[in-house]
């Protein structure tokens, strides 16, 4: 077969099979794998399922056993490039089952839709790219490079004992290219995202009763100026590299539609959120300790050292106050050139119709950790549906594109990186 009739092929193998795909979906979400707890054995296991179906090789890394990581490799009939698959298994858990109209594990398929916690993030991506993996299999004779297929536990807490531990441990899971399907929209390709930092602020004095506000000053009222004077890291200057600055400018109309009006401005600054205030026992006593939660998103181009000078400057002026650094993750970008970007776009104009835009990620997702390791890693995805909200779900047909895309992208970028 050329290679136009192995892309023809791939896409009447998905569209033959779309029932069955469904049907994988729909019970991959009912084995409900909530982080924390973290246990995924049930939802690994309907993956393996899957392969073992298929006859298809894996193996199972487990560092801690309730949470085990799937590394499926497969080897082309040529020599070529690597290209890594990322998606994980864990999902949010649920705590608000009283508000879904739909059995929040159940699954359900209805109206064009699947639904339940963790369909849209991310088990849908994952079950994408097991297809990929499986379809790229029946061409593997003239199929040129590797592939390897990684489904992760633990990215919600982090990604310590999934994907973190697979690159820091397993060097073989990073390739040439890391392609993740985590949901954003199918109109935008993701290569970069805002790095973290994340604080921990506790003010302390000696508190008294509450009539005596002479003997004591407030850790709460000291707390709130602290507060407001930390408002200026959103006013520190952001510096990009060009084509960076290009994309999300370019970008910025789709970005502002798919995640409301405001979404491109805060992409190129510094943000703020107190996501944690904890002060105060009583009306009437005058609050000796107060603390405080800080996450603070940095753009790419930036790094944490910036901001976190910032803020050790502001709190050096409060003695009532000490800093802990709670988590951080600096700002990650591949280029947005990259062939990986014109893989995606083609593929899902072949496929959908229309070419979607480049642009960054606000939130986290694994790819950071290839990035970390000097891979170039890429994001594509179905549309965030109310992601850990209720009644989370996914549209079939929309999720149908999103499996033709990355299919149809991960085959022409093995085969073009081999004929360079």
């Amino acid at each position: 077969m050329t290679v136009a009739e192995e892309r023809a092929k791939l896409l009447h193998w998905i569209e033959a099979e779309t029932p069955s795909l469904v049907d994988f979906l729909s019970r991959f979400t009912r084995a409900a794998s909530p982080n924390p707890p973290g246990d995924t054995r049930e939802a690994t296991g309907v993956l393996t399922g899957w392969l073992d179906a298929a006859g298809l090789p894996y193996r199972l890394i487990a560092p801690l056993p309730e949470a085990p990581n799937l590394v499926a490799r497969l080897e082309g009939g040529r020599r070529g490039k690597h290209l890594v698959l990322n998606g994980h298994i864990d999902v949010f858990p649920c705590d608000d089952a009283h508000r879904w109209t739909h059995a929040p594990w159940g699954g359900e398929v209805t109206a064009g839709r699947v639904y339940g916690r963790g369909v849209s993030d991310m088990k849908n991506g994952t079950a994408a790219l097991l297809f990929a993996h499986t379809w790229l299999a029946r061409l593997a004779d003239t199929l040129p490079g590797t592939l390897t297929l990684t489904a992760v536990s633990d990215e919600e807490t982090g990604g310590t004992w999934g994907a973190q531990y697979l690159v820091d441990n397993h060097p073989e899971v990073l390739g040439d290219c890391l392609l993740n399907a985590e949901p954003g929209a199918p109109t935008t390709i993701r290569f970069g995202e805002k790095g973290i930092l994340r604080l921990r602020i506790a003010v302390r004095t000696p508190g008294c009763h509450g009539a005596y506000t002479h003997k004591s000053p407030s850790a709460t009222r000291i707390a709130a100026r602290l507060v407001r004077e930390l408002e200026a890291i959103t006013d520190l200057p952001v510096s990009m590299e060009p084509e960076v600055a290009r994309a999300l400018e370019e970008g910025a109309g789709e970005m502002d539609r798919i995640h409301l009006p405001g979404a491109a401005a805060v992409m190129r600054r510094f943000s703020l959120n107190l996501g944690v205030v904890r002060g105060g026992a009583k009306v009437n006593m005058l609050p000796g300790a107060c603390d405080l939660e800080f996450d603070i998103r940095i753009p790419p181009g930036e790094r944490i050292a910036t901001v976190l000078a910032e803020v050790e400057r502001i709190i050096g002026r409060f003695p009532e106050a000490s800093l802990e650094i709670t988590g951080l993750s600096e700002p990650t970008w591949s280029s947005p050139n990259h062939p990986m970007v014109s893989a995606l776009a083609a593929a899902c104009d072949e496929s959908c119709g229309f070419r979607p835009r480049a642009i960054a990620s606000l939130a986290a997702t694994d790819a950071r950790k290839w990035r970390g390791k000097g891979v170039p890693a890429f994001t594509y995805g179905t549309t965030a549906t109310n992601v850990a909200m209720p009644d989370e779900h996914t549209d079939i047909a929309e999720w149908i594109g999103v499996v033709k895309t990355l299919t149809l992208a991960a085959h022409s970028w093995l085969h073009a990186e081999a004929a360079r």
